[in-house]
């Protein structure tokens, strides 16, 4: 489970995106990092990049990002389970009675996260710090997953798709794990059970995932790639890892800029498989190269034009017969009306 960092590119050599709020004095990573050193964890330059402004403090000794959260886009086979998972273990240690909800949206990938966790708590210097009972602090049944630890922390996990998440209270770090599947209801379920938080430094919520595709609800994650980008949050940290938005997805090189962990601790042929298995180019784009899809493409006419053109008299005389067309990329949508000529919109 050791890792060195030596020589491991630094995060703002790799990430294509980095934001996060100003104000930072202090960071609480480096208590994290010794205390992963005590239990035989070592992280990459990288990682030490996305702790360092995910725990940062502000003066008043609060969570720079306990408002706006630590938003992570990165694709698969990087290592972001690995680190979180750390920083959540190690934060567990550190403080007592730390509660922890991790949720993914499938009940299939929460249950791949907890076995990954119960792997890494399991290690040597690292099981001393678990609760003597219930198997050495891992609960497993009766549709409850959980890691319990000596000084009463605990990490829970469960999947949003089965309720998980609701009817909790005083949660201190709330992990959103495939994040570009996040509805607004889930939202509401859960993150007012971080605002009864007993930690001094506040709540810190987690949103990772790789970009939502067409069909997810990616709204919720989409927003707060665009907030960060756009300059419109304060109080929000975003990492993205990403390929060219153009690149070939057989490059090898835009592997290596889309995933930091490559080809190091991410060998070939795990690429490889993902792009044999991902038969789709913009699934790959998108899972392996963490390539977002377009924002959108201008009007061809836009709103004002179009209201000053409006007739609110207007009215139907006959029956109207409507039908519309979009492209399999949803970049443009034509509509039919009954007697009319086609309108062309941008989506």
């Amino acid at each position: 489970m050791s890792r060195t960092g030596s020589s491991t590119p630094k995060l703002s050599d790799v990430a294509r995106h980095v934001v996060y709020p100003k104000g930072i004095v202090s960071t609480a990573w480096p208590r994290v990092v010794a205390q992963c050193a005590a239990m035989g964890v070592e992280f990459d330059s990288w990682q030490h990049g996305v702790g360092q402004i995910a725990l940062g403090k502000r003066r008043n000794g609060k969570y720079a990002a306990t408002v706006g959260g630590v938003v992570l886009s990165i694709p698969r086979q990087v290592g972001k389970t690995f680190l979180v998972g750390m920083m959540i273990i190690a934060l567990c240690v550190l403080f007592p009675r730390l509660t922890v909800l991790w949720t993914a949206h499938r009940t299939r990938t929460s249950t791949m996260t907890f076995k990954t966790m119960q792997a890494m708590v399991r290690r040597k210097k690292i099981r001393v710090h678990l609760a003597p009972e219930r198997n050495d602090g891992i609960r497993s049944t009766n549709g409850e997953q959980e890691i319990r630890f000596k000084n009463g922390s605990v990490i829970m996990f469960g999947a949003r798709e089965a309720g998980f998440g609701r009817g909790f209270d005083s949660v201190d770090v709330e992990v959103f794990d495939e994040a570009q599947i996040l509805t607004e209801k889930a939202l509401e379920d859960m993150v007012p059970a971080a605002n009864a938080s007993k930690q001094d430094a506040g709540a810190l919520l987690f949103f990772m995932g790789t970009p939502p595709r067409p069909t997810d609800p990616g709204e919720e994650f989409t927003n707060r790639r665009s907030k960060a980008l756009e300059g419109r949050t304060r109080d929000a940290v975003y990492v993205e890892f990403s390929a060219d938005a153009d690149a070939d997805p057989d490059d090898q090189a835009q592997w290596a800029k889309a995933n930091p962990s490559f080809p190091g601790r991410t060998p070939v042929e795990s690429m490889e498989r993902m792009r044999e298995q991902l038969t789709d180019d913009d699934s790959f784009r998108r899972e392996a190269l963490g390539i977002w899809d377009a924002a959108g493409t201008p009007e061809v006419i836009d709103s004002v034009s179009w209201g000053n053109v409006a007739d609110p008299a207007s009215m139907a005389i006959e029956r109207l017969t409507l039908a519309i067309d979009v492209a399999p990329d949803r970049s443009v949508a034509v509509s039919y009306t009954h007697l009319t000529l086609p309108t062309i919109c941008r989506v």
